[in-house]
């Protein structure tokens, strides 16, 4: 059995969606790599983060090669040492997946590289995990991607480009702000660069839009701004997660959620009692 010592975006959301995926996962310890979209995504904040630091600690912009480099091999590694959750249509064509999944994680890293990197000026956190205690017996805690330019910034990967006001729909900024603020350091607005493949160009695009062609990737960039007034929303949702968590309430989603589907979750069926 494992215990749960913190409480960070990730747990929360999980928590909304299945609690008994928590369960599972936290404190029975049974964990199921992630999908292939999630290594993707890991793939490509490993590229960033080396961009990132080159440029912190050398006041350079690294070559686009080494940030290819990293990325690649962060993602053979988490595959070969970590694995992946792939359904049963991706197993049967895994090779194939891996690949494409592989060359999308470049682009996107490179696009990242190419269209952002070189705007940092000051950069002051990379990938720091902060903690701080909201009053629910538990820390909150989470990771930022980097704090730049008076501006907590991080990297998402989509499948599709997010719609207008999806940013302001998002537990992250206002977790990150608390944590910020309660470690003594600014309160910041938040900055989304969010990276997307893309076939064709958007038509859409400028200072906020940004379209490789070479790498056919797209990077969308939104800022939102959260306060004390949104914070309240979320410590709110916090102690109910902290009550259910002290309680050991960890009921199942909906069986007709879109979550609960063998293409979705990986303990669906073999571990699952509930499905």
């Amino acid at each position: 059995m494992s215990e749960i010592r913190e409480i960070t975006q990730s747990l929360l959301g999980m928590m909304s969606r299945c609690p008994h995926q928590v369960y599972l996962r936290y404190v029975k310890g049974i964990i199921i790599p992630p999908g292939i979209a999630a290594r993707r995504g890991s793939a490509v904040h490993s590229g960033a983060e080396y961009a990132h630091r080159i440029k912190m600690e050398k006041d350079i912009v690294a070559p686009l090669d080494e940030v290819s480099d990293a990325t690649h091999d962060s993602f053979v590694k988490m595959i070969t040492e970590e694995g992946v959750f792939l359904t049963e249509e991706e197993q049967d064509n895994k090779n194939e997946v891996l690949n494409q999944s592989l060359n999308e994680a470049i682009s996107l890293a490179s696009t990242y590289h190419r269209h952002i990197v070189p705007t940092l000026q000051s950069i002051g956190i990379i990938e720091e995990r902060l903690y701080a205690d909201v009053g629910v017996g538990l820390p909150i805690s989470g990771k930022m991607d980097l704090v730049a330019d008076d501006a907590i910034r991080d990297i998402k990967t989509a499948g599709k480009r997010w719609s207008e006001g999806d940013e302001n729909k998002k537990l992250q900024p206002d977790m990150y702000r608390c944590l910020l603020i309660k470690n003594g350091l600014p309160d910041l607005p938040f900055k989304y660069n969010i990276l997307t493949n893309l076939k064709n160009e958007p038509k859409n695009t400028g200072e906020n839009v940004i379209y490789d062609l070479e790498f056919k990737a797209c990077c969308d960039s939104r800022e939102t701004i959260r306060t004390a007034e949104t914070e309240k929303k979320l410590i709110a949702r916090i102690q109910v997660v902290a009550k259910m968590l002290k309680d050991g309430n960890f009921p199942p989603a909906d069986s007709e959620h879109w979550l609960c589907s063998p293409t979705w979750c990986g303990y669906f069926g073999s571990v699952c009692k509930y499905t």
